[in-house]
């Protein structure tokens, strides 16, 4: 209870503490005072004066007291401390805990202590010690009992409400008020239709309205079963309810909000695109699931499938975060133009669909025309110059017995077609289509297992220079022999290559075959080789022409690489960096099919151009249509004062070759020279490709 001090330290009753205020206020309150256990402190702590109530209920006399720090109860000395600087603060300390008796025993003890002040001087401490009297066992298992479970109860997440057999409130836990908080209203007693009206109405709802809400509830409620309920004010509550004996009940209330809002976000998120917000791929297929009345979709039912014509030019000139904002501003377009109930969904990368259900779906041409006008205007992305992309649509419409798989394989089939016609159109699905497709398919099947069966070679068609007469150069063009089909046009699986991986593979085995062909021949003729431009951009195309001179020995001058108005349209430098390092090699640069596409002379003027060909169209009609002659004209003077070569390509007939004489164009292509031919010996076949 206190700790010894040395002698010199102990505090005597003439000393300070028994000034005249201090004794004559201890002897008149305290001394008579037999029953009860008083005593004085100093401002340290020490026993200054301990009478004999004191001394009669601990067993210590005064004698081993005075002097001794002070220690309340029988706890450490920091809550006696502490308790001290409260009854200095605020002028006195209660509470009641357990004393220890001199003979080893323990007490009950209510303790008062009072701080003793001369004017603002602090000078001491009165300390009041009361036995409280004992209980019986059982009432202090009970108090602990209540005691704990008031302190459940207090400590609950859930709000608590216990009912008796009448339905009314017989107890209701400090969670409950925290959610659902009713100033000056008495709970106790009230009808469920009070708290339901509290809980689910709000604060000014009525019993009439708190029995309508639970009423609504109540088909829900089974005993030990959750359910979730909305509040007035825009909460998720989970209630249980549990019987009692008797015919009482408890339920619980849990504030389930935030909860639930994490796992509507997620589901939102795992069905919704993040970049756009548009439902994803996922969504749009358990909409069609969703639709389809025992597998099938209601008929008139419209999915549009849609994918972007240079939006990697986008990403790959202005960086993805540019690509990002075009197709945010995308994705607001499709929203504005879709009609009810129309869905839109973001498939991944540049790819969107559109799904019109029922009825929505006659209206799937027109908002695909429309959409072909409102996503071509250009789109504003900060820090950028406003940049265009067009769409191409694939519609697809169901019929009596159309499937969700049928309906996304016929849309897909649509915009396949779609993108093959060109930029900005859009195709509705045919079982035409469906054919043209799968035939397709298989030919781009059998075109890989080609590149590996060695099925491919390369003819070569002479280029003549106008002025000696001589083979000036050799154009490599690639044939394919299929073992079924026969020879199969390079019109037809040169775009397949196009559209799939296979240009790269195929570009590169060309390239090699007419390198190792060329540096065999006795003369000094060029090798012109097609670049497509799915090679450029990145790189490769340099790093590869580099190896395979290095390979078979042909110098870079006797290399020309052909590329086509389509290259000089894409603006990506990656491409104009590929021309150029290619050009700085030594190799030569023509461009192919001149006068057909879309180029402008400002883009022909900005890459390293060594030879422009003019297409074989315009030469044919030269000599009966003047407008065809003046062309020709035209690009022979371009070259002469841009400084670059010219061919004319498909000469056949001596009047044409006059036509392209006469304009003075350097070299000339075409039957009347040699069609392509095959070399004597077979080409080899592609080394492990």
């Amino acid at each position: 209870m206190w700790s010894e001090a040395s002698a010199a330290m102990a505090v005597q009753t003439d000393e300070p503490m028994t000034a005249p205020a201090l004794h004559d206020a201890y002897c008149t309150l305290v001394w008579g005072a037999a029953d009860q256990a008083l005593c004085l402190l100093d401002t340290d702590g020490r026993v200054a004066a301990w009478n004999p109530g004191a001394e009669r209920l601990t067993g210590y006399p005064a004698a081993e007291v005075l002097g001794r720090v002070f220690a309340y109860g029988d706890g450490p000395a920091g809550e006696s401390a502490a308790a001290l600087a409260t009854a200095r603060e605020s002028g006195r300390y209660e509470t009641e805990g357990w004393w220890p008796r001199r003979d080893g025993s323990r007490f009950r003890a209510h303790t008062v202590i009072v701080a003793i002040r001369d004017g603002a001087r602090l000078s001491g401490y009165a300390q009041l010690i009361r036995e409280v009297p004992a209980r019986s066992e059982r009432s202090g298992e009970i108090e602990a009992v209540a005691l704990i479970l008031d302190l459940a109860l207090s400590t609950m997440s859930q709000g608590l409400c216990l009912f008796d057999a009448d339905r009314k409130v017989r107890l209701l836990n400090q969670r409950f008020h925290e959610m659902f908080p009713a100033p000056g209203r008495d709970l106790v007693g009230a009808p469920i239709e009070a708290i339901w009206a509290l809980a689910f109405g709000g604060p000014e709802a009525g019993l009439w309205e708190g029995a309508a809400l639970l009423a609504g509830h109540r088909g829900s409620f089974g005993n030990g079963e959750t359910v979730v309920m909305a509040t007035s004010d825009d909460r998720a509550i989970a209630l249980v309810r549990r019987e009692v004996p008797g015919g009482a009940f408890v339920v619980t209330f849990e504030d389930v909000t935030r909860q639930r809002r994490a796992e509507e976000e997620i589901s939102r998120l795992a069905h919704h695109d993040a970049l756009t917000g548009l439902p994803n791929r996922a969504m749009l297929w358990r909409r069609l699931a969703e639709s389809a009345a025992d597998g099938a979709l209601p008929a008139g039912t419209a999915l549009l499938f849609l994918d972007l014509d240079g939006f990697k030019a986008v990403n790959d000139e202005l960086g993805h975060q540019a690509g990002d904002a075009l197709l945010q501003q995308l994705a607001d377009r499709l929203r504005a133009a879709l009609p009810e109930p129309g869905l839109a969904a973001r498939f991944g990368g540049d790819e969107f669909a559109l799904l019109l259900p029922g009825g929505a779906g006659e209206l799937a041409v027109p908002l695909a025309e429309r959409l072909l006008l409102e996503l071509g205007r250009p789109y504003d992305i900060e820090g950028q110059p406003a940049r265009q992309v067009t769409a191409s649509i694939g519609i697809a419409l169901a019929d009596a017995a159309a499937t969700p798989d049928t309906m996304l394989r016929q849309a897909d089939c649509a915009l396949y077609a779609a993108k093959g016609a060109g930029k900005a159109a859009w195709r509705l699905f045919t079982r035409r289509l469906e054919t043209e497709r799968s035939d397709e398919m298989r030919l781009e099947r059998d075109l890989r297992q080609a590149i590996a069966a060695g099925q491919l070679a390369l003819a070569y068609q002479p280029i003549i220079e106008l002025a000696q007469g001589s083979v000036n150069a050799r154009e490599a063009l690639l044939r394919w022999t299929h073992p079924e089909r026969g020879p199969v046009s390079p019109r037809r699986f040169i775009p397949i290559a196009e559209k799939s991986d296979l240009i790269r593979d195929l570009g590169l085995w060309v390239l090699d075959e007419a390198c190792r062909a060329a540096a065999a021949w006795p003369d000094q003729a060029r090798i012109c080789v097609n670049v497509s431009v799915h090679q450029l951009g990145d790189g490769s195309l340099p790093r590869a022409v580099q190896d395979v001179l290095a390979r078979t020995g042909l110098t870079p001058r006797r290399l020309e690489i052909e590329i086509t108005e389509t290259v000089l349209s894409t603006t990506a430098g990656g491409i104009v960096d590929d021309l150029q390092r290619l050009h700085a090699m030594g190799v030569s640069i023509s461009l192919d099919d001149f006068g057909v596409g879309f180029s402008s002379l400002a883009r022909v003027r900005a890459f390293p151009i060594d030879r422009i060909k003019i297409d074989g169209s315009f030469v044919r009609d030269a000599v009966d249509r003047p407008d065809c002659r003046a062309i020709v004209g035209i690009v022979a003077e371009l070259g002469r004062r841009l400084g670059i070569e010219t061919v004319a390509e498909g000469v056949e007939t001596p009047a044409q070759l006059a036509v392209v004489r006469e304009e003075g164009f350097t070299e000339a292509q075409g039957y009347l020279f040699g069609r392509a031919v095959l070399p004597p010996a077979p080409t080899a076949r592609p080394a492990g490709a």
